[in-house]
């Protein structure tokens, strides 16, 4: 699909946001969600990335699905813009919690979805204790509401917990058991990831609890804006604003990318029908940071300038130089999952970025 058919689309979507409306949809189109009917879910985080589709997701379902089902918002601060735009679907509830500190539902829930915890680099190494806490003891909190409600709940880990991952085991199963620094300054993220699985595992084998474990890997799409931190947010942002994308290094370090409505999709057929506990969630297009800057300064017809000399990023820390998930197990389980073309969802990223900061 070329730049214009793109957009001719996206003007067919009269929406909140056209693109966001348009990728649910699709996912809703794709997947039976009927076990949510007049049910309740918890979900945490629910202004980051991923918490905000899921929103989306629930509130098209309950206008064109008539699913009846609540979902509980909960986040640290006020439901964000775009969260708002949908509170006019009463059965959207936000509920401002600090979960890094005890807290209690005190709601029946049926299902709960944790996505609250900091996912980029510079937030999670500044405040490393709060990261702790969302991964490891709100897990156990919600955990304890899973068990005390029967209900099923997927934990949002990350493929960080792999560390860095050995040639010759990429694509990287399930099965690997991880080569981590605990005492590296990114090992705050992926070791309370880790401990959170393994809180997930013991609720499931002691005490019969329906808990799967999404191991997700570099999300993109609507949602990463001109002010995120990460790598494509700073390229978009360069190139919609800046006029020119220049790269901290040679750009070498090699990323596998999910466009959003597709991680999406995955988390709801583990949830819904995960034979499993541990999946593997992310895309199918591994390129380099160097391709992706030249992926978004193609679109936006801005020129890519590579440096001779390496930037000092110990700021952030040493990220993995190769990351791809082996996908084969939730292939097998869900065989008619299709994904989303790179350079589709990259459109997309950009468009919605132009929509909502009116650049």
């Amino acid at each position: 699909m070329n730049k214009n058919s793109i957009k001719q689309k996206l003007k067919r979507i009269n929406f909140m946001n056209r693109i966001i409306e348009s990728d649910c949809l699709d996912v809703l189109n794709s997947l039976d969600i009927s076990p949510f009917k007049n049910s309740s879910i918890l979900l945490t985080g629910s202004n980051g990335l991923l918490g905000q589709y899921l929103v989306h997701l629930i509130f098209l379902a309950n206008k064109n699905n008539k699913l009846n089902c609540k979902i509980y918002c909960a986040s640290l601060h006020e439901p964000n813009r775009s969260i708002k735009r949908l509170l006019a679907d009463k059965k959207i509830i936000p509920i401002k919690l600090d979960l890094s500190k005890p807290f209690t539902i005190p709601f029946k829930i049926d299902y709960i979805f944790h996505a609250a915890c900091y996912a980029q680099p510079s937030k999670f190494i500044n405040d490393p204790l709060s990261t702790v806490r969302l991964n490891v003891n709100a897990t156990a909190i919600l955990l304890e509401l899973a068990k005390k409600n029967k209900a099923r709940l997927i934990f949002f880990s990350s493929a960080e917990i792999y560390g860095e991952i050995p040639r010759e085991l990429i694509p990287v199963p399930e099965s690997y058991n991880g080569n981590c620094s605990t005492t590296s300054v990114r090992g705050i993220y992926g070791e309370s990831k880790r401990l959170g699985e393994t809180l997930c595992a013991a609720y499931r084998r002691n005490y019969d609890v329906q808990t799967y474990i999404a191991r997700i890997s570099h999300v993109y799409g609507p949602g990463i804006s001109v002010k995120d931190e990460r790598v494509l947010g700073d390229f978009i942002r360069k190139a919609l604003i800046e006029k020119k994308i220049r790269l901290l290094d040679e750009g070498g370090a090699i990323k596998t990318f999910g466009y959003i409505a597709d991680v999406i999709g995955m988390i709801m057929c583990v949830m819904l029908k995960g034979k499993d506990m541990i999946y593997n969630i992310g895309g199918v297009d591994s390129i380099s940071i160097r391709e992706l800057a030249e992926e978004v300064g193609r679109y936006c017809h801005v020129p890519v300038i590579v440096p001779k000399k390496k930037s000092n990023l110990k700021h952030i820390g040493n990220d993995p130089t190769f990351v791809k998930l082996d996908l084969s197990k939730f292939k097998k389980e869900f065989h008619s999952f299709s994904f989303t073309p790179f350079s589709v969802g990259i459109a997309r990223n950009i468009e919605w970025n132009r929509e909502e900061f009116k650049i």
